[in-house]
C-alpha cells in the first residue's frame, strides 16, 4: 500500500502515536457532506480525541488501526485473528454500546455511548460486532461505496438501475462516479449482488431508513447462514468483540454469468504502421522522457474532492466476502483504434529504481463545487482466512521479522486458495492455500514472494517473482495467479513455462529460493536468521 500521510490525524498529538479507538455514528453538516464520528485515542497518555471524519474514510476506519506522524499504520494491530461459523447473519440480538461487558472493552466512566453492537453465539463463545463493522464489510468496499451509502438512491448513482431477482446472466454498468482504477472482478461481484439479491438490497437500504437522524449506526442484516467469519478481536473469557471482520463467507450470487463494463474501459485495436501488434504490446507513454511518472505518496486532506474522474487509487486489505456459488465473471471493453507509426515500434517503461517519489495530495471528502484536490479512492485486497494457513506460520513469523529489519519497506499479505480439481490442491478435506507477499521498497521493482503450504510436498523451494518497470496490480495478480495455477498443474513444482511465458508477457524475472524456511516446524526458533537471509536473497540489503 502506498504511504499515506493524514495531515488533521498528524495535528490530534504533539508528535504521539494515535488509534482508532471507536466509531460513534453517522452525522450529517450544514453543507449536506456525512461525516463518521471518529474516537481517537493517544497511544501514550491513553486521552480520547472525537474528530469528525469525512464517511469516504470509512474503508479504513477500522478499530486498533494507528498512525505515526499522521502516517497509517497496521501493523501491528491489537487483538488476535479467530475463524469462527456464524449461524445465521440476519439474527442477531442487538444491544448497545453501554451494555457491553467491561472486562471486555473500557470506555471512561460514562462514555460508553448508544452506539448498536449485533450478538451472535457461536461455537466459539458470543461475538459482539459494531454494527458499524459488519456494514464496512459488507457495503463499504472502496470510497465511491461509502459515499453512497447515505445518499438517497446512491447505488443507481454508481451503476445503471436493476431489478432485484435471479436471472442467468447479470449485465452491471458502472457510471462515472465509480472510479474505473477501483472496479475489479471482486467488487463487481459485491456490488452485483447487492443491487441483485432482495435481501442483500434490503439491507443496503435499511442502513440508510435506520441511521439518518440517529446517534448510532444500525442495519437489518442480510440471511446469511453458517457464515464462516475470519476476523481480528479481543477475548474475555467466551466473548468476543470484533475488532475488524476480514472474511466472510456462505453468500450465493443469484446469477451464474456476470458481465461488468465502465465508461473508461477500452481495448486498443492499433492499425497502420505495417507491423502486427500483438495483445502484448508494451506501454508507449513514456517514450521520449528521461525520467518514468514518479512513485507517489498520498498527502489526505478534509476538503472537498473535485471530479470522481480523477480519484487516486491505492490498495487496502479489505474484507473478503465469498460467494458459495461458482460464477463465470467478464469484464467488457469497447474497442477503440489506434494508429501506430511506421515501423510500428513500441516503447518499454523505464526501470521503477529511476522514478523519483511524489506527494500527491488528495481528499477523502465528498465531492465539492471549488475543490482542487482528486478524490482518494480505495481497492479491495483479496484475502482467505488466516486461520487456514497450516505450516504457512513459518513464512508469516519470517516476514513479521523482515519487517522490523526494513521498517521503511512497505510488506502486504494475503493467502490463496487453490481452486479444486487436481489432488494436490487439496489438504485432507480441505482447500491447500499459497501465501502471497508483496514487498515494495523505495527505489525497486515490486517483488512478490510465493510458498504453499507444503503438507504432503517434499522440497518444495519458495518462488520470488521480481517484477521490471511499473507493474499495474493487475499485472501481479494474474502473475501470481498463473505463477500458483501452474505448479498446481504441474503436479506440485513450479512450471518453468509459466516463469518463461510472465518473463515475456509482463519482463519479469522468477527467481527459485530453495532450502527456504526448513525446518518448517522450528519457525520460531530461525525465523529471524530466515528473514535476514530472505532480506540479502532477495536484493533488500
Amino acid at each position: 500500500m502506498k504511504r499515506m500521510v493524514f495531515r488533521s490525524v498528524a495535528k490530534l498529538a504533539d508528535g504521539d502515536p494515535v488509534e482508532i479507538f471507536w466509531l460513534a455514528g453517522f452525522c450529517r453538516t450544514e453543507n449536506n457532506e456525512w461525516k463518521v464520528r471518529t474516537v481517537y485515542r493517544n497511544k501514550r497518555t491513553g486521552d480520547l480525541m472525537p474528530v469528525l471524519e469525512p464517511i469516504g474514510m470509512l474503508p479504513m476506519l477500522n478499530l486498533g488501526v494507528w498512525f505515526d506522524h499522521g502516517v497509517l499504520k497496521t501493523d501491528p494491530l491489537p487483538g488476535e485473528w479467530m475463524d469462527t461459523i456464524v449461524p445465521n447473519v440476519g439474527e442477531p440480538e442487538v444491544i448497545t454500546s453501554a451494555e457491553l461487558p467491561p472486562a471486555l472493552y473500557a470506555f471512561p466512566e460514562g462514555k460508553a455511548g448508544n452506539q448498536r453492537l449485533l450478538r451472535y453465539r457461536t461455537a466459539a463463545g458470543e461475538l459482539f460486532i459494531p454494527a458499524i463493522e459488519l456494514i464496512r464489510a459488507l457495503f463499504v468496499h472502496n470510497r465511491a461505496l461509502a459515499l453512497a451509502l447515505m445518499r438517497t438512491a446512491g447505488l443507481e448513482q454508481l451503476i445503471a438501475p436493476l431489478e432485484p431477482g435471479p436471472r442467468n446472466l447479470a449485465k452491471l454498468k458502472f457510471t462515472k462516479e465509480m472510479p474505473q482504477g477501483a472496479i475489479g472482478r471482486d467488487l463487481a461481484m459485491n456490488v452485483a449482488w447487492v443491487a441483485l439479491d432482495a435481501h442483500a438490497r434490503r439491507a443496503w437500504d435499511s442502513v440508510r431508513r435506520l441511521s439518518d437522524g440517529q446517534s448510532y449506526v444500525l442495519l437489518e442484516p442480510p440471511p446469511i447462514k453458517n457464515s464462516l467469519w475470519t476476523f481480528r478481536g479481543i477475548q474475555h473469557g467466551r466473548q468476543w468483540l470484533v475488532l475488524e471482520l476480514r472474511y466472510i463467507g456462505g453468500r450465493e450470487a443469484p446469477f451464474k454469468t456476470l458481465e461488468y463494463t465502465h465508461p473508461t474501459f477500452r481495448k486498443s485495436v492499433k492499425v497502420g504502421g505495417g507491423q502486427e501488434n500483438g495483445p502484448g504490446a508494451r506501454d508507449s507513454s513514456h517514450e521520449g522522457s528521461k525520467l518514468p511518472p514518479p512513485t507517489k505518496e498520498y498527502d489526505v486532506e478534509e476538503s472537498g474532492s473535485a471530479s470522481y474522474r480523477g480519484a487516486q487509487v491505492v490498495k487496502l486489505a479489505r474484507p473478503k466476502v465469498a460467494f458459495k456459488n461458482n460464477v463465470t465473471v467478464i469484464k467488457l471493453k469497447k474497442e477503440v483504434e489506434q494508429k501506430v507509426g511506421a515501423g510500428g515500434r513500441e516503447r518499454r517503461r523505464l526501470p521503477t529504481s529511476r522514478r523519483p517519489t511524489l506527494v500527491q495530495q488528495v481528499t477523502a471528502g465528498e465531492r465539492a463545487g471549488r475543490a482542487k484536490l482528486p478524490p482518494l479512492e480505495f481497492k479491495a485486497t483479496v484475502l482467505k482466512p488466516f486461520a487456514k494457513m497450516g505450516d504457512l506460520e513459518a513464512l508469516d513469523e519470517t516476514v513479521r521479522h523482515m519487517r522490523d529489519l526494513l521498517p521503511d519497506v512497505q510488506f502486504s499479505m494475503g493467502l490463496l486458495e487453490l481452486e479444486q480439481g487436481r489432488a494436490i490442491a487439496s489438504v485432507g478435506s480441505g482447500a491447500r492455500v499459497a501465501m502471497v507477499v508483496t514487498i515494495h521498497a523505495a527505489q525497486k521493482p515490486l517483488i512478490a514472494l510465493i510458498d504453499m503450504e507444503r503438507s504432503g510436498v517434499a522440497a518444495l523451494s519458495l518462488m520470488s517473482i521480481h517484477f521490471s518497470g511499473e507493474a499495474s496490480m493487475e499485472q501481479v495478480e494474474i502473475a501470481v495467479q498463473k505463477t500458483v495455477d501452474g505448479w498446481k498443474g504441474n503436479g506440485g513444482s513450479w512450471s518453468a513455462a509459466v516463469e518463461n511465458e510472465l518473463a515475456e508477457k509482463f519482463e519479469c524475472t522468477c527467481l527459485r529460493l530453495p532450502k527456504s524456511l526448513v525446518p518448517r516446524e522450528h519457525f520460531a526458533q530461525f525465523a529471524k536468521e530466515w528473514a535476514g537471509r530472505l532480506v540479502q536473497k532477495l536484493g533488500l540489503a
